[in-house]
């Protein structure tokens, strides 16, 4: 009978992130968060907000700190930084785990000072840096144990910007429950509940409408060449404060009866499982969660050469690339799928065995454990970072 391991053995870990839905990257560190292996690993999780629905997400077993962040000012970040000072000296957190937004910063100078020996902050995309973020961020560097990156392209970015040191950059790319991936509705159920017709190609499109840039314009634009050779249709999963305007552009270009906006979804698989080909033409990615989800249901994918996004898609081998804010390349590499549907089927296959092989949550978790492990030891016996 195996012993369960004394508190002394495990190393505190604080993960502060903030639970919403619709924020990927913290919900993909959270599932990075339950693949931690529980007899080396005490977590704890520190909420930035605290939304009703985090209840139905969140892991029941462990511990929850809320700082219940109200809004964006000086008297709001002095009251985390000294909360949060706080509950790592009580707690005698050894690794603390961000991702690199405001808060972040915060967390990681809070942490500094206190004395925590390993400090990680989580890129997850192409950050703006101003003069003042830059010294921000370079200053922080140096007292942060390893920044992880979601692709090359994010690391190469924060080299070109921030002049860390490489040996405390290191990519981790993001994984995906394949078992959560598996629609639950047959696809003709699905077309049938969304009032989609049951045999025109439908595309798909998954992303907040906070803004443009994951390429909503230039898709509705390459539909209107499309549509004067194939008859098809568009669903627009996600929702945000600019589908009033997309709704207005989409009626515009005449494509009222072929776009279909369904807003925010949580059974995103059921939704893709009634589409043909899923469509990402962003001008700036780390690595996609929807893209991950869309290539393990076997969608064929056709995605812009922004960011991390080639390092997923090997183009004509499981999926299709093109370039950054190009509606006319993006129709013929739609027209291409819809003119070979055997082919689509065939990249879609590819598509599937890419993520299961290389970007799933399995792997993920071994990743981070092992990461885990290595930074703590270094911290205790003096080894190099990874």
């Amino acid at each position: 009978m195996s012993q369960e391991p004394s508190p002394s053995a495990l190393s505190n870990v604080l993960v502060i992130l903030n639970p919403e839905r619709t924020s990927g990257a913290d919900m993909m560190l959270l599932d990075a968060v339950r693949q931690l292996d529980a007899s080396r690993f005490r977590v704890t999780l520190g909420l930035l907000t605290s939304p009703l629905e985090a209840r139905d997400f969140l892991p029941a077993h462990l511990p929850v700190v809320e700082f219940r962040l109200p809004g964006l000012n000086g008297l709001v970040w002095l009251r985390f930084f000294l909360v949060l000072g706080w509950h790592l000296w009580r707690r005698h957190i050894q690794i603390l785990h961000v991702n690199s937004y405001i808060p972040g910063n915060y967390a990681r100078l809070a942490a500094w000072l206190v004395g925590v020996p390993v400090i990680i902050d989580h890129w997850h995309g192409f950050t703006r840096f101003n003069r003042k973020r830059r010294f921000i961020c370079r200053l922080l560097g140096r007292v942060t144990t390893l920044s992880l990156t979601v692709s090359a392209g994010v690391k190469q970015h924060l080299l070109q910007h921030l002049q860390l040191a490489p040996d405390r950059i290191r990519v981790l790319y993001n994984g995906i429950d394949l078992n959560r991936c598996r629609p639950s509705r047959s696809r003709q159920e699905m077309r049938t509940t969304l009032g989609l017709p049951q045999d025109v190609p439908v595309l798909a499109i998954v992303s907040r409408l906070d803004h443009w840039g994951k390429g909503h314009r230039e898709l509705f634009q390459a539909m209107v060449q499309i549509k004067a050779h194939w008859p098809v249709h568009c669903l627009v999963i996600g929702g945000g404060q600019r589908q009033g305007e997309m709704m207005a552009l989409v009626q515009d270009l005449g494509l009222g009866s072929s776009v279909t906006f369904v807003g925010q979804r949580q059974d995103v698989p059921d939704l893709l499982g009634a589409v043909d080909i899923f469509v990402l033409p962003s001008y700036s990615e780390g690595v996609s969660r929807s893209l991950l989800e869309a290539m393990a249901l076997g969608l064929p994918v056709v995605v812009s050469e922004a960011g991390g996004s080639p390092e997923v898609v090997q183009h004509a081998v499981n999926g299709l690339l093109v370039p950054v804010k190009d509606p006319e390349a993006l129709a013929q590499a739609l027209g291409r799928l819809l003119a070979n549907p055997p082919w689509a089927a065939q990249l879609g296959q590819a598509a599937a065995e890419r993520v299961a092989a290389a970007f799933s949550l399995e792997r993920l978790g071994q990743e981070l454990n092992a990461l885990y492990d290595h930074l703590v030891q270094a911290q205790q016996f003096g080894h190099p970072r990874p």
